[in-house]
């Protein structure tokens, strides 16, 4: 709209301002220099100046041509020729607009009955003899996406654009070729083709540099392959192309907090929630940051925003379980825990940090059920197998053997081997630890 204004501002200006001569060069000129609404404005002025200007009539014809109407382009020819009926240079033009037609149509017949080679020369011929008409090259490029030679296509729908910048179908075929790459990285991403993904996504950006889901994904194979540094350049420019992209700034978060910059992750995250304030993973992400920092107040903070936005939010839950468990508040944290392993029934962490709350609490029954499931879901762990020792002991009023077995089940994990130990020398010798 506000284009439209200004054209017709520029319209009333030069009307009153310049003889229908100057007005017609000036239109010329801006034809010639790729200005087509521009020359259309000023030919459309030509003709207010003098209706009866007829080589205005020719160039507004040569617009149409540029913005691909034949039609329109016929109509203003024949405009010029009511008005200078002998002049024999309109009535050629007019009789190679026939050809045009001709050449097209013989085109687009040859592509329906499936003769590609055929119809690639009628549109080749026409591109020859009318430069100026983006149709033909589209359907240059056409032929090429029908026999999906992709790379091929795209240099004729780019050219189709230079002729005519506002050619809607063949930037929807530029999208197209370009959601065709994507696609196949997208295949290769997910049979663990990284390599693969990665040309694909970069073939989809030589097509369309905007196209932001391919940074981002150039982004998260980058992260994958540990190079965080080149994974946050593709971020950022995913973001410069969508800066209301909020997954591309919760992976720019994650990226530079592998990297420690622990004010940069924070400032990708905080732009995460503003554009999207329901973003659980993201208020789950800070929390995680502010529980690495110690500060656990602004950890809280977050991570209760996180289960307000999404009360089935499990990670949100567990990391509040895990300060409170922290802070040896053991209600709160037996509260979050129980939520977490509620909604997820596989975190088997959440399962072994409850066992270990349990106990503390001196619940055995509840620890021992918080642990099998713990051991259940990670055998190899040795957390689980520890805490289940502790609730099957239960401080020597319960299950020594029990407690022998699940203590030398904890001791094959190297990292529980000495506290397992200790605890087995106190089942076999409690005498040794009466105060």
């Amino acid at each position: 709209m506000l284009k439209k204004l200004s054209l017709i501002t520029f319209l009333i200006g030069i009307v009153f301002a310049q003889s229908p001569e100057e007005l017609f060069k000036s239109a010329q000129a801006s034809l010639e220099a790729g200005q087509v609404d521009e020359a259309e404005a000023g030919f459309n002025a030509t003709l207010q100046a003098d209706p009866t200007f007829a080589p205005a009539y020719l160039g507004l014809a040569e617009v149409a041509m540029h913005k691909g109407d034949l039609k329109a382009a016929g109509d203003k020819l024949k405009e010029a020729i009511e008005v200078e009926p002998e002049n024999q240079e309109f009535r050629d033009k007019f009789e190679q607009m026939n050809e045009l037609n001709t050449l097209m149509s013989k085109g687009r017949r040859s592509m329906k009955n499936g003769e590609a080679d055929d119809a690639f020369e009628s549109f080749r011929i026409a591109y020859e003899k009318f430069p100026n008409y983006p149709e033909s090259v589209f359907n240059m490029g056409l032929v090429h996406f029908r026999k999906k030679e992709y790379a091929e296509a795209v240099v004729y729908f780019h050219q189709t654009m230079n002729i005519n910048p506002y050619h809607k179908t063949a930037l929807a075929a530029i999208k197209n070729v370009a959601k065709n790459y994507f696609n196949s990285g997208n295949q290769s991403y997910k049979r663990g083709d990284l390599e693969g993904a990665l040309g694909s996504y970069e073939k989809v950006l030589e097509v369309d540099a905007t196209f932001y889901q391919a940074l981002y994904q150039i982004g998260v194979i980058q992260s994958k392959m540990g190079n965080k540094d080149r994974a946050i350049q593709s971020y950022e420019k995913a973001l410069e192309v969508n800066p209301q992209f909020y997954k591309g700034y919760f992976a720019l978060g994650l990226a530079k907090n592998g990297l420690n910059d622990t004010e940069g992750a924070l400032a990708a995250l905080e732009a995460a929630v503003d554009i999207h304030p329901g973003y659980d993973k993201a208020y789950g992400a800070m929390g995680d940051i502010y529980i690495n920092i110690k500060n656990n107040e602004k950890a809280k903070q977050v991570l209760n925003l996180a289960v307000t936005v999404n009360p089935n939010y499990a990670k949100g839950y567990a990391s509040l379980g895990t300060i409170y468990s922290e802070e040896k508040n053991w209600e709160q944290a037996k509260d979050n825990l129980v939520m977490a392993t509620t909604l997820n029934e596989r975190d088997a962490m959440s399962f072994f940090r409850l066992a270990g709350i349990y106990n503390a609490m001196g619940d055995c029954s509840g620890a021992k059920d918080a642990a099998r499931k713990s051991t259940e879901l990670k055998n190899r762990f040795g957390g689980g197998w520890f805490e289940l020792g502790i609730a099957e002991w239960c401080d020597g009023k319960g299950n020594k053997t029990g407690a022998l077995n699940a203590f030398e089940k904890a001791r094959n994990d190297r990292a529980w081997r000495k506290m397992a130990e200790y605890e087995m020398d106190k089942v076999k010798n409690p005498q040794k630890y009466e105060k």
